[in-house]
């Protein structure tokens, strides 16, 4: 299958919302064409190279996106809310017939591997500790996380939602996207979220020692 690609250095996973400014002529080019198509577009971190201008060479593994949402702004800009849905691995890339790329894609199943429920259940109890020590460095006591929210739907979709969510580099991100199988995908998020929420936690103590932030629970 062949779709258009913007490389980004974003990566997107799906099931996660992403904004995005539109102002390049080849990629309004592109909006258009998949607005008027209803068609996705695939979305990739670049590998090398720049994000504005010349050629960038994108990393393999994508997700495409739709667009759920645009503004239009001066000058044919605009701005659009995209959501990603499946991960695909680029077989080629065509960079001639269009100003951007168009990539031949397969597109990539998702494998739950053993243990991937209860491992997304343990992602989840870690991911909750983790927003809620984000949101206790704003000062907001009165914030609460919906656990229950966190753990909705299948083990594959918690694992892109926690990736999406997290405080990592791209890298860390692509890593997480690249991962075949979900159970492995979500030993990698546990393993991340162990570092953060210790992270975390020495700040909190931090800031409480400065009358900064609430007590911990």
């Amino acid at each position: 299958m062949e779709i258009p690609l913007f490389p980004l250095h974003t990566v997107l996973c799906p099931g996660i919302a992403l904004p995005l400014h539109i102002f390049e002529p080849r990629y309004r080019l592109l909006l258009q064409r998949v607005i008027q198509a209803d068609q996705p577009f695939g979305i990739v971190l670049i590998s090398s190279g720049p994000e504005v201008g010349g050629p960038a060479s994108p990393h393999r593994i994508g997700t495409t996106a739709r667009v759920v949402g645009t503004t239009p702004l001066p000058g044919g800009r605009s701005f659009i809310i995209v959501r990603g849905e499946r991960r695909f691995a680029i077989e080629a890339i065509d960079d001639e017939r269009e100003p951007y790329l168009i990539g031949e894609v397969r597109y990539l199943d998702e494998d739950d591997g053993a243990d991937a429920t209860e491992l997304a259940d343990r992602a989840a109890d870690s991911f909750g500790q983790y927003l809620t020590g984000i949101i206790s460095t704003s000062n907001d006591a009165r914030s609460e996380v919906p656990l229950g929210e966190l753990r909705d739907g299948t083990p594959a979709e918690v694992s892109y939602r926690i990736a999406g969510g997290l405080g990592i580099d791209a890298t860390e991100r692509q890593r997480l996207l690249e991962t075949e199988r979900v159970a492995a995908r979500l030993e990698s998020v546990i393993r991340l979220l162990e570092r953060e929420n210790v992270l975390l936690k020495e700040l909190l103590l931090r800031l409480r020692v400065r009358g900064e932030a609430p007590p911990l629970n």
